[in-house]
């Protein structure tokens, strides 16, 4: 089956090198399990979620198969040396799969291995990739604060986040942890205020405006 591409950042694989994309493999992010053996007693304690939640490895193993396009002009060994220096051994903060592409991976390349015989020319790209795939664009939720409390819900997929805070006037935001108060401006570091997945209700209230942004993600 032939897929259309992936865009590497601003390399289309495609349209930039001239490559057909015949075969893609993105194993899943597999969880960082963690049993203690238990001397002289039955089975294990799992402590896999001692810390609230299921943590993953690296995406490793991650394998793109490509084609030379027949309407190729440029030799074989110039080809090796334009995807190379394209690829190889780079990281990329945004790897888009066109079948995919609501999602971003993120993560380093390496150009594993060129194969060639009368009538095919393959070239095969590895790579390792973060556990989570993010949606390429941010969610944005913002609320009208009146003096009198309100319920705000933010949705989120899998991967837990803590979103950017960004406040017009004075604000109070109560989570299970506390009440926080912030004066105008954005924040990006309040750990205290997370979002795991699901629905997240936040009590807010004060003037102005509260924005909430984050980037959600998925395994």
């Amino acid at each position: 089956m032939i897929e259309t591409g992936i865009n590497f950042d601003d390399i289309h694989s495609f349209y930039d090198l001239n490559l057909i994309l015949s075969a893609v493999e993105i194993p899943p992010a597999l969880p960082k399990v963690n049993y203690i053996d238990i001397p002289g007693g039955d089975g294990t304690i799992d402590l896999t979620e001692a810390n609230g939640e299921v943590r993953y490895y690296d995406r490793d193993g991650c394998k793109f198969t490509f084609s030379v396009h027949p309407s190729e002009t440029m030799s074989f060994e110039a080809k090796k040396t334009q995807v190379a220096n394209a690829l190889n051994g780079k990281y990329f903060d945004s790897v888009v799969l066109d079948k995919d592409s609501e999602y971003q991976y993120s993560g380093r390349c390496t150009v594993n291995e060129w194969l060639q015989d009368k009538n095919l020319k393959q070239i095969i790209v590895t790579a390792i990739f973060a556990p989570y795939k993010l949606k390429r664009s941010d969610t944005v939720v913002s609320i009208a604060l009146t003096e009198t409390p309100q319920i705000i819900t933010l949705m989120n997929s899998k991967r837990r986040v803590v979103p950017v805070v960004t406040c017009t006037g004075g604000a109070t935001i109560e989570t299970a942890s506390g009440p926080y108060n912030l004066s105008p401006g954005t924040y990006d570091n309040l750990y205290e205020i997370y979002l795991s997945e699901g629905s997240n209700g936040l009590k807010v209230y004060g003037s102005g405006t509260v924005t909430f942004t984050y980037r959600e993600g998925d395994l």
